[in-house]
């Protein structure tokens, strides 16, 4: 919107927001605005850096939250966004190199723009943003749509996703891993290249390992008390040491066959959804403060693995995995992007899947403090882990 703009009322107070994670502290904010002698209000979503000084320290040193700003905004250290340190040096050594350092949200709508009709856009795949200011290790807001403001909601962590929502989700996201691979494939983009702030494989492997030596002992302590679950423990004793880093490093560095963009951070928590009566609910994925390169299948895993129930996860997951391929590949094939040119199979899927659930695994054994103290969480949990367990996959 041009022109002048006037601000009239506005309000600050806590997020009215029932998702429980720990990498931002978030404030809605009401703003009362004139543009154009028309009035407008805006209801919007301010993410800063968490006060807890655990997660405060995770966020800072792992730069999740510079990451996420540059996904929806460039970042110059000339305008005073980015203040000294490591943080800037990517965008620093591209500008040296006279390379313009692209940003994810704007390069993927783009060229679905370039390749897509009208009817195959998707408004609201993620939230727009409106204002985005760092300074190293001090100071990060991003400010964003707040889309519950739309209709959306964030589904209930206990009760895990519906069959629609998780449908949703991944044709939501297999249309995101399709854009990315046409930025490769019809723009000759190389995706490590074009966004050198994306999460390392090494940064990575040390956010999640990190988490695992912090959930796993919480784990084996709380599964002492449960005799009928003596089988995961021992399971579970396995990934004490270096065993969890060699998994998640395995699943987590590029395969030499298909690499797309991906969130990996999948799961419901970072997912809103809105029903329609008429339609399929819409989805919307939030929280891209882990966006890295590598496979498609570590996001469908995460969904999967750590949001459904234990009865649909064990009767649907097949067929879900497969829906996921048939959206991925609709898409490819709107972008004028054949199967053959791929050199990536449904089987070659397959068997990413399986490998990325027990990257997935670990990270649920790492984030097991949500779990603990609700009864469903827990049975959830324990049935996962019970069942990578008896598959081999663990």
């Amino acid at each position: 919107m041009k022109g002048r703009r006037t601000l009239g009322e506005w309000s600050v107070k806590p997020a009215n927001d029932e998702r429980e994670g720990y990498l931002s502290e978030q404030l809605a904010l009401g703003v009362t605005y004139t543009a154009a002698g028309r009035p407008y209000h805006a209801h919007l979503l301010a993410k800063l850096l968490p006060q807890d000084p655990f997660n405060r320290a995770f966020v800072i040193e792992s730069l999740f939250d510079l990451r996420e700003i540059k996904f929806y905004k460039e970042v110059s250290r000339g305008r005073c966004e980015v203040t000294g340190g490591r943080r800037g040096e990517a965008a620093a050594a591209a500008a040296a190199a006279g390379r313009h350092v692209k940003v994810i949200k704007p390069a993927v709508e783009a060229v679905e723009r370039k390749y897509l009709t009208e009817e195959d856009l998707e408004s609201s795949w993620t939230p727009d943003l409106y204002f985005a200011k760092h300074k190293e290790a001090a100071e990060s807001i991003l400010v964003l749509d707040d889309m519950c403001q739309h209709g959306y909601k964030v589904p209930e962590l206990t009760d895990g996703m519906t069959s629609a929502q998780t449908r949703a989700a991944l044709v939501t996201v297999a249309n995101f891993h399709a854009a990315t691979v046409a930025l490769q494939h019809k723009e000759g983009k190389n995706l490590q290249e074009e966004f050198p702030y994306l999460l390392s494989v090494d940064q990575s492997v040390e956010s999640f390992n990190c988490l695992v030596e912090r959930g796993l002992p919480l784990l084996l302590k709380f599964l002492e008390s449960r005799k009928d679950q003596a089988q995961v423990r021992e399971g579970l004793t396995r990934y004490s040491g270096p065993r969890a880093a060699q998994v998640l490093r395995e699943v987590l560095a590029p395969s030499d066959k298909l690499n797309t963009l991906v969130h990996c951070d999948f799961w419901c928590n970072n997912l809103l959804f809105k029903e329609a009566e008429d339609a399929a609910a819409r989805c919307c994925i939030i929280d891209w403060q882990m966006v890295m390169y590598g496979r498609p299948a570590i996001d469908v895993a995460l969904l999967l693995t750590t949001s459904l129930e234990p009865a649909e996860r064990r009767k649907h997951g097949s067929e879900l995995l497969a829906a996921y391929w048939d959206a991925f590949m609709a898409r490819l094939s709107k972008f004028g992007i054949e199967s053959k040119a791929l050199k990536y199979t449904k089987q070659d899927l397959e068997a990413d899947f399986r490998a990325a659930q027990a990257m997935a695994a670990l990270v649920v054994v790492g984030s097991v403090d949500i779990a603990l103290g609700t009864p469903g969480r827990e049975e959830r949990v324990l049935n996962l882990l019970a069942d990578l367990l008896e598959q081999g996959v663990l």
